[in-house]
């Protein structure tokens, strides 16, 4: 995930967690919504979620260029 993330984050300022996580089964997007949560968790990541039920905005964090 931190790889696509890098990836994706090149190019862009920030991706959405609907992008990342379409075309995935419940399984396979729990698991890739959880590496998220980690990544937060490691301020690599911020995320933002503006509504209820809304998409959930990535962008780089302080610490992105250094985790691995």
């Amino acid at each position: 995930m931190l790889q696509t993330l890098q990836r994706v984050l090149q190019t862009r300022d920030w991706v959405g967690t609907k992008e990342l996580l379409a075309r995935n089964n419940r399984k396979q997007a729990a698991s890739k919504f959880y590496t998220v949560l980690v990544l937060k968790k490691l301020k690599a990541i911020d995320v933002c979620q503006k509504e209820p039920y809304g998409d959930i905005i990535l962008t780089r964090g302080p610490a992105f260029d250094s985790v691995q």
